[in-house]
């Protein structure tokens, strides 16, 4: 269960497109679908410029029934394009919605299945600009750039074929005074697209992040003082972010010079086509699908130099995305590992941790906790005794050393299958948005409502939801509950869970008598039968365990008192 690698600013570009292969392999159908249908709809536009020619060939030949089978196959070939073309588009963009549904839910279960370590190491809004801001960039380059890029490449290549089949020479001749210079302005902008598009996702994500979690800081730096400078660090990340997006301008600038090169081209075709015309190697409206197909090809030429950037910032987010897929680990394992026995014993063997290199929080602590034992862990603030709850539930991975339970060593353990043995109850209890009943069912099984209930009464927590405008369908939140309220929920849901080692950090802490008592209560009913480790530094709370773990020392210092079994 090693921590993985940390995100970087710059992702690793290369084999982006082998690494998103996996995400196709249930679309190919579609994508088949959609690749005949551009191919068919690309066909058909050409063929309309291949038409014009031949009306005004009979037009100019005075062969009227000509005349009226070119004008026919025209309009169908017209209305054909147009049919085909939006088809087209709409099977591209429908498969891409469905394949970037199925990455946003494979980021957002990897985000939720990472290491607590990982999720604590970066900033929340960079995760939040990542699952939401990379993924929103990519849907609306799939709903409207990719299509285009799609069509005009396809047009591109088919009417270059056209052309061919007209007059090589000319053809040949066309395309040697264009596709060099023309290649070299786009590869000159590719080269330097790469850095500065980077550069623009990495400054926009900080400037989000900075925004996002400054919000909820608000009290506390209108309290401090620190708005002003909390103002002078935005300033900086939002300048940093206007001079990338200047550069990403001036990026794209350089494409202009597309334009000159393609008004030198028409004019020499026009001359071209005049002579050729006027010695009789080239009919009127050979030369007519050449002026037209040539604007054409330069006009979709352009679509594509112009779709380059955002192909290019498309590139960029998908490398970051699947980056991040790559940091958390992927998407959520289905259940691996050893079975855990519904009870055990939980140690700690020389486990070393800290958050900085060289500076360890714990060192060499080995701890043994029987089944169905009461441990209290006590130290002052900043002693390590909430790394150590979260070491021993398996939320973070010791840096040397192992923890087990039953014997099992928890970084073998499948994630669902360890969440539903060992729960820690944090002082802090997160809520989301919605009613009891759902953040009750925020837990490792699926409990129904007739489970819940009786929860509730064995925790003699029933009086409390009937006490709620409705009871378990009553809509909370972090803002609507107290803190003593919300470590009722967690209680609550451990209990759901049936675990055999429930882990308490600091669980009445900053809440006052009365919902301290009330929490006592459903913890007594709840520790009956598991192992009760206890994260304190209150002398009330103390008094609750048999054995007590004082840090920073780190080792087992004390056997204390056989207190009554309050917990």
């Amino acid at each position: 269960m090693a921590d993985p690698a940390p995100l970087t600013d710059l992702p690793d570009q290369r084999a982006v497109f082998r690494r998103a292969a996996p995400f196709l392999a249930g679309h190919r159908l579609a994508l088949a679908a959609t690749v005949l249908l551009n191919l068919a709809g690309a066909g058909a536009a050409v063929g309309v410029t291949a038409a014009i020619g031949r009306v005004v060939d009979a037009a100019g030949g005075g062969d009227r029934p000509g005349l009226l089978r070119g004008v026919l196959l025209l309009l169908l070939l017209v209305a054909g394009s147009g049919v085909l073309t939006w088809l087209s588009r709409y099977w591209l963009i429908r498969t891409g919605e469905h394949v970037l549904a199925g990455l946003r839910e494979r980021a957002t279960a990897a985000v939720g299945a990472a290491p607590l370590r990982f999720l604590e190491a970066h900033r929340s809004g960079e995760l939040l600009r990542r699952l939401t801001g990379e993924i929103n960039g990519l849907a609306s380059f799939a709903a409207a750039t990719l299509p285009d890029l799609a069509t005009a490449a396809t047009v591109l290549l088919l009417t270059a074929v056209m052309l061919a089949l007209y007059s090589w020479p000319l053809t040949a001749l066309l395309l040697l005074a264009f596709v060099p210079p023309a290649l070299l302005i786009v590869c000159a902008f590719h080269r330097r697209a790469g850095a500065v598009y980077a550069e623009v996702a990495s400054a926009e994500a900080a400037v989000a992040s900075g925004f996002a979690e400054s919000l909820p800081a608000q009290e506390q730096l209108r309290t401090s003082g620190s708005v002003p400078r909390w103002l002078e660090r935005f300033a900086g990340d939002n300048a940093r972010l206007q001079k990338a997006q200047s550069a990403e301008v001036r990026t794209e600038l350089r494409l202009n010079q597309l334009a000159l090169l393609q008004a030198g081209c028409v004019a020499g075709l026009l001359v071209i086509s005049a002579v050729m015309v006027g010695r009789g190697t080239l009919s009127v409206g050979v030369a007519v699908v050449f002026v037209l197909a040539t604007r054409d090809i330069f006009h979709r030429f352009e679509d594509l130099a112009g779709a380059v950037g955002d192909a290019r910032e498309a590139h960029v987010r998908l490398a970051r995305l699947l980056d991040l897929l790559r940091a958390t680990g992927g998407e959520r394992r289905a259940a691996t590992g050893p079975e855990l026995p519904g009870r055990g014993e939980l140690t700690v063997e020389d486990v070393g941790f800290g958050y900085r290199e060289g500076r360890n929080v714990l060192d060499g602590l080995t701890l043994a906790v029987d089944s169905g034992e009461r441990l209290v862990i006590a130290g002052e603030t900043g002693s390590g005794k909430s790394t150590l709850g979260k070491l021993l539930a398996g939320l973070y991975a010791p840096d040397r050393g192992t923890v087990r339970f039953a014997g099992h060593d928890l970084a073998a353990v499948d994630p669902v299958r360890l969440r539903s043995r060992i729960v820690l109850v944090p002082q802090d209890v997160p809520l989301v948005d919605g009613t009891l009943a759902e953040n009750l069912a925020m837990t490792a099984g699926s409990p129904d409502r007739a489970a819940m209930e009786r929860t509730l009464g064995l925790l003699g927590l029933a009086e409390w939801v009937d006490s709620l405008p409705y009871g378990l369908d009553t809509a909370v939140s972090s803002r609507t509950l107290s803190a003593g309220e919300r470590q009722l929920v967690a209680v609550a849901r451990a209990a759901l869970t049936d675990p055999a080692v429930l882990i308490l950090d600091e669980a009445t802490a900053g809440v006052d008598h009365r919902a301290a008592a009330r929490i006592e209560e459903a913890l007594s009913a709840l520790a009956a039968d598991r192992t009760l480790i206890v994260i304190a530094h209150r002398a009330d709370t103390l008094a609750r365990g048999r054995r007590l773990l004082r840090m920073p020392e780190g080792r087992l210092t004390a056997i204390v008192r056989e207190t009554a079994d309050r917990s």
